[in-house]
């Protein structure tokens, strides 16, 4: 349910995310990081965003990420992205080796702990 101030309609955070198709949480970190200008109402304690800062937004945004853009058969990630996704894959199987690594070691302790019990 937006709310018509002096003319201009607002929207809470969680009402915006929705018009948006983002995760409320998303939309409060693009606030946060200013993208998006808010307006805080002291009388209602939250901050609302005007409709036209949404449509500016969602203007300034459309197409650039999100799974719509990278499902296209067409797509070609940016020579930083596919290096982010290059070092992000690596990191995930060093993490999985190590644990790996972990879980053997404590086994081993465990098969060594109870063999020298049943002793």
């Amino acid at each position: 349910m937006s709310l018509t101030i002096d003319g201009i309609i607002y929207y809470t955070t969680n009402e915006a995310a929705h018009e948006l198709g983002v995760q409320p949480n998303s939309l409060r970190t693009v606030v946060a990081n200013g993208t998006i200008v808010v307006r805080y109402m002291e009388e209602l304690g939250r901050n609302l965003i005007a409709a036209d800062e949404l449509e500016r937004y969602r203007a300034e945004r459309a197409g650039q990420k999100g799974w719509t853009t990278r499902k296209d058969p067409s797509y070609q990630p940016t020579n930083s992205r596919a290096a982010y996704f290059r070092e992000y894959r690596r990191r995930r199987r060093q993490e999985a080796a190590e644990q790996k690594q972990t879980r053997e070691q404590t086994q081993t302790h465990t098969t060594t702990e109870i063999e020298e019990e049943h002793r």
